[in-house]
């Protein structure tokens, strides 16, 4: 009886070894690049989720013929006098007009707290935001700055609340970048 010659099948332990070795070579050239496109995708995410709250406020306001405040909150339940906003932030009727929330004054809308890494920055002064019952903002334009540390300046982007109520994208000023990086944890 003759036998057939048997043709081994797997891999052997060099292959394996080398596969392993490009993978992690592949690996370490994609991670640097993988980094800054998260912290891209916090920026986006931070902007989208800010430029909603502050379009949501400024409709109720009009809708609802009141005051409506958007403002840094870290408890959810009321402002912070901060011009940070990653902590999270609340939108609440302001029914008696004193700019803090009250017990009677109901919560419109609640956000959490950001990711690590993630800062919203707002400009010197401006704790807050204001619209009046006509669409418009209370005092003087706001910016709000938002960065990532793993995004560095070149990601960071900004919010600009006018006196008119509306909103737009800016540009930041080397000052507010380096601020708002600084609080991310990325200088």
């Amino acid at each position: 009886m003759h036998r057939q010659p048997t043709t081994p099948r797997g891999f052997t332990l060099i292959e394996l070894l080398m596969t392993v070795a490009i993978l992690a070579v592949l690996a370490a050239i994609a991670a640097p690049a993988f980094g800054t496109l998260i912290g891209h995708t916090h920026d986006q995410t931070a902007r989208n989720l800010l430029a909603t709250s502050l379009n949501r406020a400024r409709m109720s306001a009009v809708e609802r013929r009141i005051h409506v405040v958007v403002c840094p909150s870290a408890d959810r339940q009321h402002c912070d006098a901060t011009t940070l906003w990653q902590h999270g932030w609340l939108v609440f009727a302001d029914m008696n007009r004193d700019g803090d929330r009250d017990a009677d004054d109901p919560v419109l809308d609640v956000l959490q707290a950001l990711p690590a890494g993630t800062a919203v920055l707002g400009t010197a002064g401006r704790t807050q935001v204001v619209y009046r019952p006509d669409g418009s903002a209370a005092g003087s334009n706001i910016t709000l700055t938002i960065c990532d540390r793993s995004g560095g300046a070149s990601d960071a982007s900004t919010l600009v609340v006018n006196q008119a109520g509306r909103l737009r994208r800016g540009t930041g000023t080397p000052e507010a970048l380096s601020a708002c990086l600084l609080a991310a944890g990325g200088c």
